[in-house]
Order: structure tokens, then sequence, then C-alpha cells
């Protein structure tokens, strides 16, 4: 599933191919991805603009010049494709190389036409992603949203409250603490990986044994990580194309991530992958002592 970084890439992508384009018409290839009447999502999509596109931890928000939204999560297999007159000019989503085919195809549920010659396409190709059609009342009561904790790089994400949530979840493993979006928004497993490998800690570390230094450590090692991710396009295989410059690449930037057997960039002890919780890990043995 995306995290954070490669959904707010598709963010990106989409401010510089969509925003201010008018639906001209809508297309529903599949029942499943939508979850609003089909009718009624038409209707009040045709004739309106694209005005905003937002992003809340791992879900876009398409906000329309009418009390409406589009509430877009991607999931597994989610792709959005945008493009003019048949020529691609953003790709981003699972990285399958259905987004690159010729639109649209056997994995497309929903496609708008825009103004100006432009079209963009969901595809999913395992129908777990969803669209939702929602008021600015149902966006702002609805259970999803409300749950979510502080962005990562948002100024909502203080220390103080951070320390406080490890406190709440002291004896949990802290990797799957800071999995919780109720905790922070946005970190997956890559990057909750990622953070604990630059902050040293072991990700079955109880979450209330982290000193003030551990937990400041872990704090800005979450904003670090997440911030270098977006910088990068977040993970990225041969088919993730960015609109601003082509294929990005924060894989070859990973400190553990998918580099098991390789050595560590910062002490070369060989990486390992070991469960948490049910979840794969990779680590430094050396860098992140065992509890």
């Amino acid at each position: 599933m995306p995290e954070l970084p490669e959904v707010e890439t598709v963010r990106r992508g989409l401010l510089a191919t969509v925003l201010g384009r008018r639906v001209e018409s809508v297309e529903v290839l599949s029942r499943q991805s939508l979850a609003a009447p089909r009718r009624a999502f038409q209707d009040l999509l045709v004739g309106h603009r694209l005005a905003a596109v937002a992003r809340r931890g791992k879900v876009l928000i398409i906000d329309l010049d009418s009390d409406a939204h589009l509430w877009v999560h991607l999931m597994m297999t989610g792709q959005l494709v945008v493009t003019e007159h048949g020529r691609t000019l953003f790709a981003g989503g699972h990285p399958s190389r259905s987004m690159l085919a010729p639109m649209p195809n056997m994995t497309t549920r929903v496609s708008f036409r825009l103004s100006g010659g432009r079209s963009l396409f969901f595809n999913d190709g395992r129908r777990f992603g969803r669209i939702k059609l929602l008021s600015t009342a149902e966006l702002g009561a609805g259970p999803f949203l409300a749950r979510l904790g502080p962005e990562p790089l948002g100024d909502s994400f203080t220390l103080a409250g951070f320390r406080s949530q490890l406190q709440r979840h002291r004896r949990a493993p802290i990797k799957p603490v800071i999995l919780d979006q109720s905790v922070v928004a946005g970190i997956g497993n890559i990057y909750a990986d990622e953070s604990l490998h630059l902050a040293r800690l072991h990700p079955r570390r109880p979450a209330g044994s982290l000193s003030s230094a551990e937990s400041r450590r872990l704090h800005e090692a979450i904003r670090t990580a997440i911030a270098c991710a977006i910088e990068h396009g977040g993970t990225s295989f041969a088919d993730y194309v960015n609109a601003a410059r082509g294929q990005v690449g924060y894989l070859e930037q990973a400190r553990v991530f998918r580099r098991e057997g390789q050595p560590c960039p910062v002490c070369g002890t060989p990486i390992e992958r070991i469960r948490v919780a049910g979840r794969s890990s990779n680590i430094c043995p050396h860098c992140q002592r065992a509890p």
C-alpha cells in the first residue's frame, strides 16, 4: 500500500496536470470501486472544476468548486493516470505496467473526461481502492479522517504529543505504535523501518522504554525519513512516473528497506529481516540492538 510520500507524489502530479479542469463526463466501469450511487456521483461531478488537491495521511482529497469532495484511497493496487489526447502526462500509484498501457484498460474502474482534452483514470487491479463523493460536512465528520493522528511534517506533530502517545502505548513494541495511524498519519512498513534505523532503535523495544533522548531521536527521524522520501518521489519501481521529472527513486536512498544481506550504510553489518507484530521488518543488528 502506498504510504505518505507516495500519495504526496501523486497529489503533486495531479496538481500539475488536472487542477482547474472542468469535469465534462464520468464513466463508472466498476460499481465496486465507488462508495456512492452511480447516478448521483455523475450528476454532482459533471460541470464542476477540480479546485484543489489535498492529502490527509494516505488518502487523497480532491475539492470541487461546490460543496463536494472526492475522497480517493488507492489501497494496494490503485493507480491514478492523467492523459492528454491519449498521451500519458502522469501516472502514480501501484507500480504495475497497466498504468502505462493505453487508457482505459482492463483495470480501469472510473474515468473522468476533463476540459482541454485531458482525462483522469482510476485503475485498480484488485478492486480494493475506493472513491467516495462527500459533502464538506460529511468529510469533516467521517470516522476515517477523524481518527487520524498528526501529519509527520506538520506543526501538530510535536515532541510532547509524540511522547504522550508512546507512554499511552508503553507496553507495545515501538514499530506497531508508529504504524498506528492515530499516533501519526501516513507511516507504513517502509518508513517505519527507515525511521527506526535512523533513530538506532530496535522495532521490538517497548514504546514506554524509550528515554527522552531516544523519543526525540525517533521524532526527528520520522520527520527526516518522510521529508527525504517526498523529495525523491517516494519508494518507486520502474513504472512509477512523476510528472515533474520522470521516474523517481527513493529506493536508491533507502537505509534498510529491501536491503536484506546488504551492508548497513552506517556500520557495514549485513541487514537482517525479522518479524515484529506480524510484519516483516528490516534492521541492522549492530545499530539497532535487540531489547
